[in-house]
């Protein structure tokens, strides 16, 4: 049932999209706000072409298609929703019309707009409520595993030329100029963005950071008990657990802050569990705390030279091109002080600190915290990006659906002990995961 998984999660992508209109909704209501014509263009443009070209085709040439053929007692359901499917364009264009006359005699138009704009977010949401509570759990009941793999091959053609891997790039870069230019604190509330520099790849068979039978105590109290971790060069290791799991105490006993008790942690084959915090940095272990924790008074470019201050100067102003053309709003924002930044600018600020020490070795803990469902995405999608681009990084996040959804492996911790490890996808179907949590 991955078919599923993936229509679900394009649903949740839509779902905060939404939620953003609704806000922005809200500022032209309440607040009197101008509707930003290009912002919502793009948004719309956003849902428009996703909805056309990567979802509804994999929903109805391969759920829909396969749900006709083996049940009819599925067909009510299925003309409702491809009859609102066809209604959803209709919206589209009206909202469209009435964005482009506020856009050009506000105020007059605004109350029309609103009311569409209203409309169409409530359609396509009591329409993603529809085929979540109603037409999946029927094909999950109706479907035998022959149907699945059938499915399951019609939704995962990476070269497909509606919704491969090519098409998919394409919205990812539309995420992230939308996050960009939205409001603060629904987005970054920049107004332009620039180019992404490239990573090294770092593959390789042996481990990067190999930790074996860790303990660490706080006083009397043990925090941690024979956890072992293997993290390998290139990939994306997640570790999820409930509140006071040892998620944060583990990633501080890696990066040196917190006294392993026993056990030991191995670097590139080095053994660094004495090796104080300044040198793990040098050795390329670099961490964005939990919280951001930036330094208020200090402006956002001195905070990323702080970043960078094992390096070379003349390394330093290369990595903060570098720096600004991955976070462009930090370039924007580069002599203002961090600590009268929004959220998420604090976030791609924490992160590109980190990134200035170039680490081999790049430690989350608790990325999303605090962050706007937007914001949540497309630090996700940046976190992928580095992914892909080579960097390896062992990612501790409370959302748990999101943080193994894009791991190529996983741990789950509990009360300081590892109870399960496995790939990514494969901690997703553990039903212990699922009701633990993922609220399944």
């Amino acid at each position: 049932m991955e078919a599923l998984r993936i229509l679900s999660a394009e649903h949740r992508s839509m779902w905060r999209l939404l939620e953003a209109l609704d806000l922005l909704r809200g500022r032209i209501v309440t607040g009197g706000e101008r509707p930003d014509a290009d912002l919502l263009g793009l948004m719309l443009d956003f849902l428009d072409t996703y909805i056309a070209r990567v979802h509804q085709p994999k929903e109805e040439d391969c759920l829909y298609r396969v749900l006709r053929e083996r049940a009819a007692v599925a067909l009510p359901i299925l003309d409702e929703l491809q009859a609102e499917h066809r209604r959803g364009p209709e919206l589209l264009a009206g909202l469209r019309a009435a964005l482009l006359r506020v856009s050009r005699d506000f105020p007059a138009g605004r109350d029309e707009f609103a009311e569409r704009l209203g409309a169409y977010v409530h359609h396509a949401q009591e329409h993603i409520k529809k085929e979540e509570g109603r037409l999946m759990p029927a094909a999950r009941h109706i479907l035998k595993q022959a149907d699945w793999q059938e499915i399951d091959r019609g939704c995962f053609d990476p070269q497909h030329p509606l919704y491969g891997e090519a098409a998919q790039a394409e919205f990812r870069a539309l995420w992230t100029r939308i996050v960009n230019l939205a409001p603060d604190p629904i987005g970054l509330g920049m107004r332009r963005e620039e180019t992404v520099p490239e990573f090294e790849t770092g593959e390789g068979a042996a481990a990067l950071l190999e930790i074996d039978r860790l303990d660490s105590h706080y006083g009397r109290i043990q925090a941690l008990a024979g956890v072992s971790v293997r993290i390998l060069p290139g990939r994306l290791v997640a570790l999820v657990g409930a509140n006071g799991a040892g998620k944060t105490t583990l990633l501080r006993t890696i990066s040196g802050v917190q006294r392993a008790s026993a056990g030991t942690v191995l670097f590139q084959g080095r053994d660094i569990t004495r090796l104080h915090a300044e040198a793990r940095v040098r050795a390329g272990i670099c961490q964005v705390p939990e919280g951001r924790q930036m330094f208020g008074p200090l402006s956002v470019e001195d905070n990323l030279r702080l970043g960078g201050y094992t390096r070379a100067k003349d390394e330093v102003a290369e990595d903060l091109e570098r720096m600004y053309a991955m976070f462009p709003v930090l370039r924007q924002k580069h002599r203002q002080a961090a600590g009268t930044l929004s959220g998420g600018q604090q976030q791609m600020l924490a992160i590109a600190r980190a990134l200035m020490g170039r680490p081999k070795l790049l430690l989350l803990d608790e990325p999303s915290m605090g962050l706007a469902p937007l914001l949540v995405e497309e630090i996700f999608n940046a976190i992928g990006e580095l992914r892909r681009r080579g960097m390896t990084i062992f990612l501790v996040e409370q959302n748990a659906y999101a943080a193994l959804s894009v791991a190529d492996y996983g741990y789950v911790l509990e009360t300081g002990h590892t109870v399960l490890s496995g790939p990514g996808r494969e901690l997703l179907d553990n039903e212990q995961v699922k009701q633990a949590y993922l609220g399944m």
